[in-house]
């Protein structure tokens, strides 16, 4: 079971609601707005606008879940790759194919979404991950403090610098901006390839980090 009761989490959901928007416009720089909320089974979830890019056809998303999953985030944290986590602070965060994903106790928010359709496969994939940590929380090793962050500078410097765009990115320091955003695969780049030493260490940290290769 989850570890608040009814009445916790109403009282805890007051709270968030109170002070919400201010929290929330400055952690993805969005605000809510009055939008159709999606409800499914276990969670709801709302498309909110981005203030600094008004005209953007993109969104931030709020994923609202119907219990506390306070006492999951340890687990979490031991199953999510990448993601950076301190137990004191109530948060997980990690990058998820150019998203910034924050999974507090009580929601979700995913940053940069094209549309509801989108919206609905990252809602449904997170709250599959819930229920399997959910599930088998006795099989994981909960994790109370991970900071695996692969910086941008750390993957420049094991690419060539050649600036080549066999990669499909204009510049070397583009390529690495795109792999610290988990958009893309270090294997793009073909004269990393050709570099084995290099090549190496660099899919080995990222590994080690918690990205998937």
């Amino acid at each position: 079971m989850f570890s608040q009761n009814g009445a916790e989490q109403r009282a805890y959901r007051v709270v968030l609601k109170n002070g919400f928007k201010e929290q929330h416009r400055r952690n993805t720089g969005s605000t809510a707005v009055d939008s159709d909320s999606f409800k499914r089974n276990g969670y709801s979830f709302r498309l909110v606008n981005i203030d600094c890019l008004p005209s953007s056809e993109h969104f931030n998303v709020i994923m609202d879940l119907d219990e506390s999953i306070e006492e999951l985030l340890p687990y979490l944290a031991g199953i999510l790759p990448g993601c950076t986590y301190i137990h004191q602070s109530g948060v997980i965060s990690l990058m998820d194919a150019g998203h910034i994903v924050a999974i507090y106790p009580l929601y979700i928010t995913i940053t940069d979404v094209g549309a509801v359709p989108a919206a609905e496969e990252l809602c449904r994939h997170y709250f599959s991950r819930i229920m399997e940590v959910k599930a088998r929380k006795h099989t994981i090793t909960p994790v109370y403090e991970r900071r695996p962050s692969l910086s941008v500078l750390d993957i420049i410097r094991l690419l060539p610098k050649t600036n080549c765009g066999a990669c499909g990115s204009p510049t070397c320091m583009a390529f690495a901006v795109r792999l610290m955003r988990r958009e893309g695969v270090a294997e793009l780049c073909l004269p990393l390839k050709l570099e084995d030493g290099k090549h190496l260490s660099l899919l080995q940290q990222m590994q080690t980090k918690g990205w998937d290769l």
